[in-house]
């Protein structure tokens, strides 16, 4: 890399001589040129810019598609990128041939060309900045050893730092679409300029066509004319042919810097992050990084570099070897002296010119795929970029993680330590308790023998006294269940009469709702007693009306004698008889409901005596049931008193006996236990100690495993740093490159229109000469 730049320092400043030829050239033809071009542009502008809005279509279409190309697309073009441009090169001869098909068919725009000045300030200031990076990267890798020990949360700046390289990479997107369609726009007027060269062919081959018969009058004008169009086409031959050496040696240099990038991308898919020995802790430091650390990286570097470096070099070689499109034409075009014999020559040479500008369009149709494929690899490593400050995180998360899990395990370290001292002096107080217990049962041995003694004759006493007790309890059992069955018994007796009670009280309900009910039926017997008195009075009123009716119509009778006072008569007669009829129904009805009441009256009287009778006698039968429950209960708590002092006074033996022997055997089975304690405190103490080893070992471990992640994820973020250094400095290159083609075409562009003018103009001399020689 650092070569190749030096190679690029020494070239000659040729890029400001050639911008005053172009200038001056542009300045003496554009006035001749001014009407000539008016004319030919308003025939092309409508399908100028009928193309150039379908191009500008196509190439969004393709920026859109080509960033969404994935990682196994990228390492696929960057395969196919290298042989291609071989290929092309090679190639350029038999393209020649077809180069208007292949110019018209493609839609790829044709970069410009750098000039040299740009190249060498952008190469001075690339190996500048790589100079400080490699001087400022090991210093870097210690002091990011420190900030990283210090300061853990450093996540948070690499999310920052991936948002703003997201953004950065967005807006790099947006102005390559943008330079994209510029380009394409270029590539349109380039072929509305081939066009045009196309008619100023046509007309240079038809000028020889005209009758010979004038041919010596406007000859020596003509080939004037002529003579001043070729030496301009050899001047912008030349110009060209020098403007394609530079590009080509711009491509090299650009594929190399693409193979560096390819070797620094293949170094940091090789590195190894966690795989580094323990030894590297004991080996001297460089920086704060390890010495080992850095031989296996620069041969890491070396080794995959040397195939790639080798097919650098090939296809330099190529390029070196291959002969220039511009080259062999070159040599074919014809001198001034030639170029004055004929006209017909001017035709041939026009030709050739289309001829290499077609070649020239091919080989920046190359170099545009190159570009592409330049900046699929940036977007590549933009994209490594980021896996690598996602794998930054990821390594920071997991060495919190390991901090964590540390700090518990020191932690759980200093609990045991704690127990195992805890235990300890529990061991060292027990045995001291056991000491003393040995010296007093040593001083206690006749007092234990008569304790022993004491202890058989109260172990007899309490077993005769057992069996008493026993044998009380028995009997106590029996009496209680006798009294027990008596108890179920008068419980019986009392749930029966309880019974019969429900029986009784349901009987005077029932009496009781039948009693209210004759008392009703009396009440309405009475009502209508009443109103069978009532109807009785109304009836007996009526009567006696009737009976005054009676003596007025027997006094009117014996007045008169008329048919009609009979007739009211029998009727009179038959109305009483009637009423006389509904009285006697209604006394009989009157003395049968009387007759009702009173039956009803004495079966009231029977039912409440009868009940009331029921009542007294289930309540005399309660109070005889109750007292007897009572008394029964009574004697039953009594028995149970008498049960429970029996069986205290047996717990109480009981107890007093096995206490005997507990003392006994707890104090043979505390000295087992301290036996067993002892041992089982001296093995917890070695499982303790080997444990204590064990964690020792693994804190090491992991203070060495940490200290080699560190190194390694220092060198990793250095990496990806310079790589995106290197990144941004191609790409603003490349911009600067882009706009640096952009100007050369504008001024191509001009050139050739100035050449057009200067044929159109020696055209309409040739016709006026031709017009005023016919008159």
């Amino acid at each position: 890399m650092m070569k190749s730049g030096a190679t690029k320092v020494g070239l000659p400043k040729s890029g400001l001589q050639e911008r005053t030829k172009q200038n001056s050239f542009a300045s003496s033809s554009s006035t001749t040129t001014s009407t000539a071009m008016k004319t030919s542009r308003s025939s092309n502008t409508l399908a100028s810019d009928q193309r150039l809005s379908r191009m500008k279509r196509a190439s969004s279409d393709d920026a859109l598609t080509k960033p969404a190309l994935g990682a196994a697309s990228g390492s696929r073009m960057k395969k196919t990128v290298t042989t291609g441009a071989i290929s092309d090169l090679l190639e350029a001869r038999p393209r020649s041939l077809s180069g208007a098909q292949a110019a018209k068919k493609s839609g790829i725009p044709a970069p410009r060309e750098i000039p040299s000045s740009i190249t060498r300030d952008r190469i001075s200031l690339r190996d500048q900045l790589r100079s400080n990076a490699t001087k400022k990267m090991v210093s870097s890798a210690s002091t990011s050893s420190l900030s990283t020990l210090a300061k853990p949360t450093r996540s948070s700046t690499t999310k920052s730092r991936g948002d703003a390289e997201s953004q950065e990479r967005g807006l790099l997107e947006t102005q390559v679409k943008e330079l994209l369609a510029e380009a394409k726009a270029k590539e349109l007027e380039i072929s509305n300029l081939r066009i045009e060269l196309h008619r100023c062919k046509s007309k240079a081959s038809s000028a020889p066509s005209s009758p010979s018969t004038n041919c010596v009058s406007w000859e020596e004008p003509d080939a004037n004319g002529e003579q001043g169009q070729m030496s301009e086409a050899i001047v912008l031959v030349g110009e060209l042919r020098e403007k394609n050496g530079k590009f080509q040696r711009e491509l090299a240099t650009l594929r190399e810097e693409n193979q560096t990038l390819k070797e620094k991308l293949l170094f940091l898919e090789a590195s190894p992050l966690s795989s580094t020995n323990t030894s590297s802790l004991s080996k001297p430091l460089v920086n704060g990084l390890p010495s080992d650390s850095l031989n296996p990286q620069q041969d890491s570097r070396s080794s995959p570099a040397s195939p790639l470096k080798s097919s650098v070099s090939s296809g330099s070689d190529i390029t070196k070897d291959s002969p220039s499109p511009d080259s062999s034409e070159f040599e074919k075009i014809p001198s001034r002296s030639e170029s004055e014999s004929s006209g017909v020559s001017g035709g041939q040479d026009v030709q050739r010119l289309t001829e290499q500008i077609h070649k020239m369009e091919e080989s920046h149709h190359s170099t545009a795929e190159e570009l592409q494929a330049t900046l699929q690899e940036l977007a590549d490593q933009q994209q490594v970029v980021q896996e690598l400050t996602a794998e930054n995180e990821r390594l920071a998360e997991e060495k919190r993680l390991l901090q964590t899990s540390l700090q518990q395990q020191r932690e759980r370290l200093e609990v045991l330590v704690q127990k195992n001292e805890a235990l300890a002096g529990c061991l060292q107080e027990q045995v001291e308790a056991q000491a003393q217990r040995e010296e007093e049962l040593g001083s206690q041995g006749p007092r234990l023998a008569e304790l022993e003694q004491r202890y058989s004759e109260l172990v007899e006493s309490s077993s005769f006294e057992r069996e008493k007790l026993v044998d009380i309890q028995q009997q106590l059992t029996g009496s209680l269940r006798a009294l027990e069955e008596e108890h179920q018994e008068a419980q019986g007796q009392v749930r029966l009469v309880r019974e019969e009670m429900d029986k009784l009280q349901a009987q005077l309900d029932r009496e009781r709702e039948a009693g209210a009910q004759a008392a009703l039926a009396a009440e309405e017997q009475r009502a209508t007693a009443d109103c069978l008195r009532l109807e009785n009075s109304r009836l007996k009123a009526q009567v006696d009306i009737e009976r005054q009716k009676v003596g007025e119509l027997k006094d009117l009778q014996s007045a008169g004698d008329s048919s009609e006072v009979q007739n009211l008569l029998k009727t009179a007669h038959a109305e009483r008889d009637r009423l006389e009829v509904e009285l006697t129904e209604l006394r009989q009805e009157l003395l049968e409901a009387q007759a009702v009441t009173e039956h009803v009256r004495a079966t009231m009287c029977k039912v409440e005596a009868k009940c009331q009778q029921v009542q007294e006698r289930a309540e005399r039968r309660e109070q005889d049931l109750g007292s007897r429950v009572t008394s029964l209960e009574e004697v039953g708590v009594h028995a149970e008193n008498q049960v429970k002092e029996l069986k205290e006074t047996i717990f109480e033996l009981e107890d007093q006996v096995e206490q005997q022997r507990a003392v006994n055997c707890h104090t043979k089975q505390a000295v087992l236990d301290m036996e067993n304690l002892v041992k089982k405190m001296e093995e917890q103490k070695v499982e303790a100690d080997r444990h204590m080893k064990v964690l020792s070992r693994q804190v090491k471990d992991e203070k060495e495993e940490w200290r080699r992640f560190q190194a390694d994820l220092q060198t990793a973020v250095v990496v990806a740093n310079d790589i995106k250094v290197e990144a941004q400095q191609e790409l603003r290159a490349l911009r600067r490159q882009l706009q640096e083609e952009q100007d050369r075409s504008a001024k191509l562009s001009t050139d050739l229109e100035a050449l057009q003018g200067v044929r159109l103009g020696a055209g309409a001399t040739f016709d006026t000469k031709t017009a005023v020689e016919g008159h």
